[in-house]
């Protein structure tokens, strides 16, 4: 029988990432949001910018369809499954962006199993406003009582 050997101590330390979850839905799905990501307002600066770049060349696209239904004499029922399908392919652009930025599955917790409108997906980041100016004010705020030069030693 083995002597019980005196178990080695581990020391550990658990760094604030930033990390906040947010309920998204009535089944308390979450969505997680990184406030301490540096990254985070570039690639959504740069998605927003994507958003805006995109639109000349939908409404080119737009365009042309409009065109091509006119020039080809399309039946009514002709013309809206062209547009219904061009309306889509705008609207999974959108989709594609935002899982990118908030994650894979972002929009199903939110939105459910659709492909959204523009206008939920403006719903859901204007909704988001306030959960960055709340977790930035606590960021300045902790950053401030950690690092001001009062602070003696390491507490």
């Amino acid at each position: 029988m083995k002597a019980n050997a005196p178990q080695k101590k581990v020391d550990s330390i658990q760094v604030d990432t930033g990390v906040r979850k947010i309920t998204v839905n009535d089944d308390g799905e979450t969505i997680s949001l990184n406030f301490a990501d540096q990254s985070f307002p570039v690639r959504f600066f740069a998605m927003v910018d994507e958003f805006q770049s995109q639109q000349e060349i939908f409404q080119q696209e737009e365009d042309a369809l409009v065109k091509e239904c006119k020039e080809n004499q399309l039946s009514e029922y002709e013309q809206m499954r062209k547009i219904a399908a061009f309306n889509l392919k705008i609207h999974e652009f959108f989709k594609d962006r935002i899982e990118g930025l908030f994650g894979a599955d972002t929009c199903r917790k939110v939105f459910g199993d659709i492909v959204p409108s523009v206008d939920m997906y403006m719903d859901f980041i204007s909704q988001l406003a306030p959960f960055f100016q709340k977790y930035g004010k606590e960021r300045q705020k902790k950053l401030a009582q950690k690092y001001n030069l009062a602070r003696k030693g390491n507490v």
